[in-house]
């Protein structure tokens, strides 16, 4: 339990960093912890409401599925943080510009929200895309024979080679990476907060008004 009480002291030392502005919308708890970094209810509420890490944005309840999705993928952050993955700050600029640019600025300040932090996690995001690409995508090979196998007997065009042979590569990109996240479970501390089950309100949402 003192751990606990440590994470927590240390989550509402975050959350008085994210933002300047005082705001009851902002009502926060700790979900879970990946190693000795704390997993706060905003976070997975600002990944979701981006789109971020295998996210569907949405205003509801965060559940219990979409909080393991979030864990999971802080394994791969770690991961391309060992691997020194860098993020050009063109390719922020972009994913900035397509998560909503101004109009996204405008909605983060309505739920007083400060803009680095969506910066922060729109970085980890794509750190995650490049880790998964270095790890996983540039070793899934699809052989000819593969393609053949998978569309069966008769003849099939060049676009339907083309489909197939992207399908599959997704299928061994998958299997490959679900893998790689069973063994880093086992060797990162992840778990949920003890005794502490969703659906959990979000704590504010970025729904335009």
């Amino acid at each position: 339990m003192r751990g606990w009480a440590a994470v927590t002291c240390l989550a509402l030392a975050l959350i008085a960093g994210r933002s300047e502005a005082a705001d009851t919308r902002l009502a926060d708890m700790v979900l879970g912890e990946v190693g000795a970094s704390p997993v706060m209810l905003s976070d997975v509420t600002l990944a979701r409401a981006l789109g971020l890490f295998g996210l569907e944005p949405s205003s509801g309840p965060i559940t219990d599925e979409q909080l393991a999705r979030y864990l999971d993928a802080q394994l791969a952050v770690r991961g391309a943080t060992q691997l020194a993955l860098e993020v050009a700050a063109s390719d922020i600029d972009r994913a900035w510009a397509r998560a909503g640019g101004p109009g996204l600025a405008a909605r983060l300040e309505a739920a007083a929200i400060d803009p680095a932090w969506a910066q922060r996690l729109l970085e980890a995001d794509l750190r995650v895309e490049r880790f998964v690409d270095l790890r996983f995508r540039e070793f899934a090979f699809v052989t000819e024979f593969d393609v053949d196998e998978a569309l069966g007997p008769g003849p099939h065009g060049d676009a339907a080679r083309g489909r197939a042979r992207e399908r599959l590569r997704a299928d061994m990109v998958a299997r490959a990476y679900a893998g790689w996240q069973a063994d880093a479970r086992q060797r990162t501390p992840i778990r949920q907060i003890p005794g502490i089950g969703g659906p959990w309100p979000a704590p504010f949402s970025l729904d335009r008004p």
